[in-house]
């Protein structure tokens, strides 16, 4: 994995001053909920019993472990097994150390962001690397607090994605396959990658990826027998079977929007299926475009990251996946301050729109009423499609921009 973003921290102020304030700052918001009694990290706390009830043979699934009654384990047997070490320890001792890890991550993350775009890119911006990373953080206020709050693992499939994504630039598909497989076993919904790859031909990465799911679905038989094994893995099954429901009833996906805002809520599942398709089509429309600008099939940032944005608009999840759009944000926040684009102003105002539900949504701010709307009346979702079409868009301009330079 590339870490040379790290001699850029060391020689640019911009990277120096940011790395030393996000991270006071984590520090300083995690003071603060032990203050206020909200240092709960309920969805670590999730993990971190279920990685005790996995190594003391008691019960994984379908009982309450977090905060509340409502704090299931509804993940693979298999995503347990990593806060093992955790679990061996205290738990405050535990939930702090996985605090700093996250917040550790929240700096290097947005660092590294900023260094692939200057490489990518080929320009050097010492001068508007701040405002980049301030802007992009700020956009991404509300789902790193969520992550730092809950102790979720979001964050770092998002990172592992995105080594996924440069693995295969640099044509290592053995480490993307191994990597993906891991995604793929803390969460399924990374399977929307796979007609992508299947599109792209990376035929050694889908390989390796079946070995290392084989692998993982067989690893938890070392600690509970191949019987015991398959015991949880149903329960794992039935735990996900019981956390779903209809998609069309799902508000932030595209078909609750459709749904709630525009049929009244009378859809049936039919429209989850005319959708799919119709979204498929205008990927593909997509990869055609991009394909003929080039003759090569490699993978590309816009094409990879749009179906990892995508998945809580597809797939019924929980408002915090939604901070996998963030690569597309930074994105399109890096090339509107260094390049500019056609219709700038329209897409920055959109940004701007799209900034209120995706962030502006603390009940101290906007009001329950609101807040509720927007996590979980539908908006949310919209404003994530707005962010998505505003990438896109910013790259069609920048791809033409530099076709007319050459």
């Amino acid at each position: 994995m590339n870490f040379d973003f790290i001699d850029g921290i060391k020689n640019n102020k911009a990277y120096r001053r940011f790395a030393i304030i996000a991270l006071l700052l984590c520090i300083g918001y995690y003071i603060l909920e032990w203050i206020n009694g909200r240092a709960q990290m309920a969805d670590f706390q999730v993990y971190y019993n279920a990685a005790s009830a996995f190594i003391h043979d008691t019960q994984l699934y379908g009982k309450a472990f977090g905060v509340s009654d409502v704090g299931f384990y509804k993940y693979s047997p298999f995503a347990a097994l990593p806060f093992i070490p955790f679990a061996l320890l205290p738990y405050g001792l535990a939930s702090v150390l996985y605090y700093l890890f996250i917040a550790v991550a929240v700096v290097l993350w947005q660092l590294r962001l900023v260094n692939y775009f200057n490489q990518h890119f080929n320009i050097q911006v010492p001068k508007k690397a701040g405002l980049i990373l301030f802007v992009s953080v700020l956009f991404m206020a509300d789902h790193i607090e969520r992550e730092l709050h809950l102790g979720n693992v979001n964050l770092f499939l998002l990172i592992a994605s995105f080594f996924v994504f440069t693995a295969l630039e640099n044509g290592k598909q053995t480490k993307a396959g191994i990597l993906y497989g891991i995604m793929l076993l803390f969460k399924p919904h990374f399977a929307i990658l796979i007609p992508y790859f299947i599109w792209k031909k990376k035929w050694k990465t889908l390989v390796v990826t079946v070995f290392t799911s084989i692998a993982g679905f067989l690893l938890p038989a070392l600690f509970k027998g191949w019987q015991g094994n398959l015991e949880i893995h149903s329960q794992w099954l039935q735990a996900m079977r019981e956390h779903n429901i209809s998609l069309e009833d799902s508000a932030n996906t595209i078909y609750g929007i459709l749904n709630n805002f525009v049929l009244g809520g009378n859809a049936g599942a039919g429209l989850v299926l005319i959708l799919l398709a119709l979204c498929a089509a205008l990927f593909v429309v997509l990869l055609i475009r991009n394909a003929r600008q080039s003759a090569n099939n490699d993978i590309r940032f816009i094409e990879y990251f749009t179906l990892i944005a995508a998945i809580p608009n597809l797939a019924h999840t929980d408002t915090e996946h939604f901070m996998w759009t963030c690569p597309l944000i930074s994105y399109t926040i890096y090339l509107l301050i260094n390049q500019g684009v056609r219709y700038y102003k329209i897409v920055a105002l959109l940004m701007v729109i799209a900034f209120v539900p995706y962030c502006v949504n603390s009940p101290d701010i906007v009001g329950a009423p609101l807040r509720y709307l927007f996590d979980e009346g539908g908006l949310l979702g919209v404003a994530n499609i707005i962010l998505i079409g505003c990438s896109i868009y910013v790259f069609i301009q920048n791809a033409r921009a530099s076709l007319s330079k050459s």
